[in-house]
C-alpha cells in the first residue's frame, strides 16, 4: 500500500514536471483547482495503468513516459505548425491512420522510431522481472476490478456538469493554446480545453448574430453565371514577400484585373486546412466559434443553417465541391453536403488523372474545373479544394530534386499554370464569371523559417465582369471576409 501511494504521488510530481522541455514547475505553478482537475487526470492513467500490471512502480513509469511523450509531441508540432498539441487534435488520429504521409506518421516506421519501439517492449519485460506484483496472494477476481473502478469514477468526475462549467469560466476566449500552456501547463489545458468544450452552447450568441449579418446572396441573372472559388494547398506568393521564390505570372497579371487582392489571414499555420475552409464557407471569424475555431468540422450542423453554399443554393444555383483526395477525410462526406453542396467530385474522378509527387497535380484539376464550367447548363458555384502542393516536402517526392524548397517553388509554378487555365476557361462565360483564389494556410515553420506573416496567404477576387480602371491596391482581409465578399459580386 505505501509502495502504491508513493508511486502515485512521485509519478504525478514528475508528470507535472515533464510537461515541459526541458522540466520545469510550469505545470506546478498552475491555479490549485486546476491543478486538483489535473491530479484527477492522473488518478485515471496511473490506476489503468496499474490495472495492468499490479505494480505501482511501472504504472508511475508508464503515466511519466506518456507525459514526456506527449510533451515531445507537443513541442514537435510547436516548432512544425506554431502551436501545441490541442484537445481537438485527437479527433484527427484516425486521419493519421488512413493518410500517414499527411501527418509525418510514416516517421513512426523508420528503424530510429522502430528501435525505441522495440527498447520499451524490453523495458517493460524486464521491468516486470525485476518488480514484484503488488496484487494480494489469495486474492479473488473482485479486487482486480478495483483500479478499473476507481478510474471509471474518477473520469466520471470529469464528465460533471460542475466540471464543464469550472473549465467555461477559467478559459478566456478567444482561446489562445499558447497562452494557455504557459499558464496551465500541457495536459491541464487539454483537459479544460475539452471540458469547456463540451459544455460550450452553439452556436454562440455571437456565431448567432454573424450568421444574420449575411448578406443574402444576388439573383444569379443579376451577378456573374458562374463562381470558381479555389482553395490551393500551402499558396504563398515567396517572391511578394522577399523571399528566395518563383515569379507567378498568371496570378500576378489576374492581380493587375482584380476586384480585390492582398494577403489573406487564415487562422492557422501549416495545417489546419478545415479552419480556413470552415471560415470562408461560413463567413465565420474565428473569434465567434469560441472553442469550436480549433476544429470547427468538428460542429458543423450547428453553423450550417446560412452557410454561403446553401445561401448560393437558395438564390437559385447548383453548387459542387471538388476535391481531388478521399472524400472521408475530415468527414467531409457527411459535411459537404451539410454546408449545401449538391455534389461533391472527389479522388475518384481522379483515378487516372495526372500527379505531381505523390498527390494529384494542379493542371488535373484545372481541367477538370474547366469541363466543370465548360458544362454548366445553370447558374454554378464551384468550390475547388487543391492537395498537389501538400506536404511533406524532402528526399523522394520529386525526380528531379530532393531540396524541400525547390519542391514547395515547382508546386507554386504549377498552381499558377492552374490560375491561367481556369482563367482562360471562365473568359468566355456567357453571363460573365468570377474567380476567386486563396491558400489555406503558409507552409510549414520547417520550410522557409524566415518567411514573414506566416498567418497570412496570398488571396485575389478576379471578375469578367468587373474591371477597374486602374490595379486596385493590396487589401489585406481575413479568410471569413473574403467568403463574404462572394455574396455581394455584380
Amino acid at each position: 500500500m505505501i509502495a502504491t501511494v508513493a508511486a502515485f504521488v512521485l509519478s504525478f510530481v514528475v508528470s507535472l514536471a515533464l510537461e515541459t522541455l526541458p522540466p520545469s514547475t510550469q505545470a506546478m505553478r498552475a491555479p490549485w483547482r486546476v491543478v486538483t482537475l489535473r491530479l484527477t487526470l492522473h488518478v485515471v492513467a496511473f490506476a489503468l495503468a496499474f490495472a495492468v500490471s499490479w505494480r505501482p512502480w511501472h504504472a508511475a513509469l508508464v503515466v511519466c513516459v506518456a507525459t514526456f511523450l506527449a510533451a515531445a509531441g507537443s513541442g514537435m508540432k510547436r516548432n512544425i505548425l506554431g502551436e501545441p498539441l490541442t484537445f481537438s487534435d485527437g479527433a484527427l488520429v484516425r486521419n493519421a491512420i488512413r493518410h500517414p504521409r499527411l501527418y509525418y506518421a510514416e516517421k513512426l516506421a523508420e528503424p530510429r522510431a522502430l528501435v525505441v519501439f522495440a527498447v520499451l517492449i524490453v523495458a517493460t519485460t524486464l521491468w516486470f522481472s525485476v518488480e514484484p506484483s503488488v496484487f494480494p496472494s489469495g486474492g479473488s477476481f473482485i479486487l482486480l476490478g478495483l483500479p478499473p473502478a476507481i478510474a471509471l469514477s474518477a473520469f466520471a468526475l470529469l464528465r460533471l456538469a460542475a466540471a464543464g462549467r469550472f473549465a467555461q469560466g477559467v478559459v478566456e476566449l478567444p482561446a489562445d493554446p499558447n497562452r494557455d500552456v504557459a499558464r496551465f501547463g500541457l495536459v491541464s489545458t487539454l483537459i479544460l480545453h475539452a471540458l469547456a468544450w463540451r459544455s460550450m452552447a452553439r452556436p454562440s450568441p455571437a456565431a448567432a448574430v454573424a450568421a444574420a449579418a449575411l448578406p443574402t446572396p444576388r439573383h444569379p441573372k443579376a451577378g456573374p453565371a458562374v463562381i470558381v472559388a479555389i482553395q490551393i494547398e500551402s499558396f504563398v506568393d515567396l517572391a511578394a514577400r522577399g523571399v528566395a521564390g518563383p515569379r507567378l505570372p498568371a496570378f500576378e497579371r489576374l492581380k493587375n484585373e482584380a476586384i480585390c487582392w492582398g494577403r489573406c489571414r487564415v487562422p492557422a499555420e501549416g495545417a489546419y486546412t478545415m479552419r480556413s475552409e470552415f471560415g470562408f464557407l461560413t463567413g465565420f471569424p474565428s473569434d465567434v466559434l469560441g472553442l469550436d475555431a480549433f476544429d470547427p468540422y468538428l460542429t458543423v450542423p450547428h453553423y450550417a443553417a446560412r452557410a454561403i453554399p446553401r445561401l448560393f443554393l437558395a438564390s437559385g444555383r447548383r453548387t459542387t465541391f471538388l476535391h481531388p483526395y478521399d472524400r472521408r477525410f475530415f468527414d467531409r462526406e457527411t459535411l459537404v453536403p451539410q454546408l449545401g453542396f449538391q455534389r461533391f467530385i472527389d479522388g475518384e474522378a481522379f483515378t487516372n488523372a495526372e500527379r505531381c509527387g505523390p498527390y494529384v497535380a494542379d493542371v488535373a484539376v484545372a481541367a477538370a474545373i474547366a469541363a466543370e464550367v465548360a458544362g454548366a447548363r445553370e447558374p454554378l458555384f464551384l468550390f475547388v479544394v487543391t492537395i498537389e502542393n501538400h506536404g511533406p516536402w524532402g528526399p523522394g517526392r520529386l525526380p528531379e530534386t530532393d531540396d524541400p524548397a525547390k519542391q514547395y517553388a515547382r508546386h507554386l509554378v504549377n498552381a499558377d499554370r492552374m490560375i491561367a487555365r481556369v482563367a482562360e476557361a471562365l473568359v468566355d462565360v456567357p453571363g460573365g464569371a468570377a474567380l476567386c483564389l486563396y491558400g489555406d494556410h503558409a507552409p510549414a515553420r520547417t520550410l522557409h523559417p524566415g518567411l514573414p506573416d506566416r498567418g497570412m496567404t496570398d488571396y485575389l477576387l478576379w471578375s469578367t465582369r468587373e474591371k477597374p480602371a486602374s490595379p486596385a491596391a493590396r487589401e489585406d482581409i481575413a479568410v471569413d471576409e473574403l467568403g463574404r465578399r462572394l455574396l455581394t459580386l455584380g
